[in-house]
């Protein structure tokens, strides 16, 4: 008896030492009575990441800078009627196609399928029933080198006028020995159809409250990127970034090009890697904060929250004001399926989409 109680005390202690770091906590019920929990995960070197099940949404990222101090990243909003109310889509996956696709139409395999667009006559993110918007299944996980969530998601045949049913996996994990987390997508479908997913979390290094990106260097390993026309919709054409305000081949401060940028950044740049290669592809720096980023994605798109004006205030009681973020949303290419010379985003049954980004932050 007494051997079976030690076991028992072993095996108890283990699961325990294993799930070390994650918290679960009460986060709300949704509108449609849904309930929504928050996870809290800490590594060995105290970084603090957290997510919620509604949208699979990352709301903190807590890293430290040069003095040790450490700081929340990514911006977020203050409760769960917040994120209910919210377009800004803070820190959510979105699918089942990131990006505008052209008069909310395709053609595949001869095929045309119509989606919904939206008032410019454009489908953009899933709308009007994305993915930002549901509840995820969640189920936490501790391994000898991360801690983490596996959050999925079924979207039946039809869903926002898509083909085919679809079956999404989506992964973060917290490595424990340094202040790096990873997004792990996987999708699988029952009909051919198109994909584009993406996390499109807003950071801010300087602290999520800061409002401005004055400070704020990036270098992207891109050599390209895509012309758009009035509403942002690419033309088919993908360009040189070579003497262009999108040329961050070499470190630049994106708050000082902004002027220079009508409307701000909201544009595609293609990496100058091979298609489907993971690897490092870019750098950001400000608030004494290094982020580098990794993928397996072919494109980012780069967006300084144009749309910002102060009316949602954040999880830090202060309003979000216009250019006072950067979201960095790794994916293949907006309108893909109306363009052969873009990278596919086809999915067929059989295959199985699989996708990682990498951030890794380090004092500056």
């Amino acid at each position: 008896m007494m051997l079976r109680l030690t076991l028992l005390s072993a095996l108890l202690a283990a699961a325990a030492s294993a799930h070390a770091g994650i918290r679960v906590e009460a986060y709300g019920v949704t509108q449609a009575g849904q309930p929504v929990e928050k996870v809290v995960l800490e590594n060995e070197r105290g970084m603090r990441l957290a997510y919620i099940d509604y949208g699979a949404t990352l709301v903190q990222a807590e890293v430290a800078d040069r003095r040790g101090q450490r700081r929340n990243v990514i911006l977020s909003l203050p409760d769960l009627p917040a994120f209910e109310r919210t377009r800004g889509r803070y820190g959510a996956i979105i699918g089942r196609y990131a990006g505008r696709i052209a008069n909310a139409r395709y053609t595949l395999d001869g095929k045309t399928v119509q989606l919904v667009p939206n008032a410019r006559g454009a489908a953009i993110h899933g709308d009007p029933d994305p993915y930002d918007k549901r509840v995820w299944q969640r189920q936490d996980f501790a391994d000898k080198e991360s801690i983490g969530s596996i959050y999925r998601l079924h979207s039946p045949d039809g869903d926002q006028k898509f083909p085919g049913a679809l079956d999404v996996t989506v992964t973060y994990r917290l490595l424990r020995k340094r202040d790096e987390f990873r997004i792990e997508y996987e999708a699988k479908t029952s009909a051919p159809t198109v994909l584009n997913l993406t996390n499109h979390a807003y950071f801010n290094l300087a602290g999520a409250a800061a409002n401005t990106l004055q400070g704020h260097r990036f270098q992207i390993a891109a050599d390209r990127y895509l012309e758009t026309d009035a509403v942002r919709v690419p033309t088919g054409a993908i360009l040189n970034v070579a003497g262009t305000p999108f040329d961050f081949r070499r470190a630049a401060s994106v708050h000082e090009r902004l002027p220079s940028v009508s409307g701000g950044y909201d544009h595609s740049l293609l990496f100058a890697k091979p298609v489907g290669a993971y690897a490092h592809v870019a750098v950001v720096q400000g608030g004494g904060i290094r982020m580098a980023v990794a993928t397996s994605e072919p494109s980012v798109q780069v967006y300084t929250v144009n749309g910002f004006d102060g009316k949602e205030t954040g999880s830090e009681g202060v309003a979000y004001q216009r250019y006072g973020a950067f979201a960095f949303e790794t994916q293949h290419l907006p309108d893909s399926p109306n363009h052969a010379n873009f990278p596919t985003t086809a999915l067929y049954p059989g295959q199985v989409f699989r996708s990682q980004t990498s951030f890794h932050f380090t004092p500056d």
